[in-house]
């Protein structure tokens, strides 16, 4: 709960303080590799990133907000799942595994002005593990509301991240603006945080001998034999947050406002 407020409260600061300095959004793709102990259990993860910064008046020192979701295990199966009135039906059991970072981060641009500006950054904030269980109704296409849902698993700790890349100006492309209003962003970090409990549906060695990892199962009805019996949903495991995250995204600075 401190992590949080300390994190609402700096961006508040930031609001406050950067309403005259010049300011960029991106967005993009993010790829997570764990390592080390993670890698035993994870084999990588994909999702989005957004982040949000200010940049001082020279345009050397970047700093702000940067948020991502990424999904690393998955896994869907069909199962007889009985209602609280009492009636079955066949029902699509899906168990999502993701992980949010929220931080306050820096980048320092070693060059400004030109169209290739290399970087250096630092992240900290908090990173949170959730697993859920959806279950979807199959006539239902689009999937857009579950049946119903349940929070299996979810935890959370403080994480650091560092690393580097660089931004490219995509002024031969849009020609019509200014140089240094679209912007492609490329970029690698190792993150390291501290100890976590998550699951994973699919992880690529369940690793009985680990001491910390257990079974978690939900339990359904065959409808035709009217047998209650469990579906195995994945394993609790527990270790130190440690990742490569890679980036690719977009970016457009805009001029301040007064």
């Amino acid at each position: 709960m401190k992590t949080k407020l300390t994190l609402l409260f700096a961006v508040q600061v930031m609001l406050a303080s950067g309403q005259s300095l010049k300011k960029e959004f991106g967005f993009g793709y993010t790829f997570a590799a764990p390592v080390a102990t993670m890698q035993q259990t994870i084999r990588n993860g994909h999702g989005f990133t957004m982040d949000y910064y200010w940049l001082t008046k020279n345009e050397k020192l970047a700093v702000g907000a940067d948020l991502s979701y990424t999904i690393y295990g998955h896994d869907k199966n069909r199962q007889e799942y009985t209602f609280n009135d009492g009636t079955v039906a066949p029902m699509d059991i899906v168990v999502s595994n993701s992980f949010l970072n929220a931080m306050l981060g820096t980048r320092y641009y070693f060059i400004t002005g030109k169209q290739l500006k290399p970087f250096v950054s630092l992240r900290m904030g908090y990173t949170r593990f959730t697993t859920n269980l959806y279950i979807y109704d199959p006539d239902d296409r689009d999937h857009c509301e579950p049946v119903d849902k349940d929070l299996l698993l979810k935890d959370g700790t403080f994480a650091a991240s560092a690393g580097g890349g660089f931004q490219w100006d995509m002024r031969k492309i849009f020609k019509r603006y200014p140089p240094n209003t679209f912007l492609f962003n490329v970029g690698a970090s190792l993150t390291l945080g501290g100890n976590v409990r998550y699951m994973n549906t699919d992880a690529p060695d369940h690793n009985h001998h680990l001491p910390t990892n257990s079974d978690v199962t939900a339990r359904f009805i065959n409808n035709q034999t009217q047998v209650v019996h469990e579906h195995h949903v994945g394993y609790v495991y527990a270790s130190y947050v440690e990742m490569i995250e890679l980036r690719a995204g977009f970016m457009m600075r805009f001029e301040p406002r007064y």
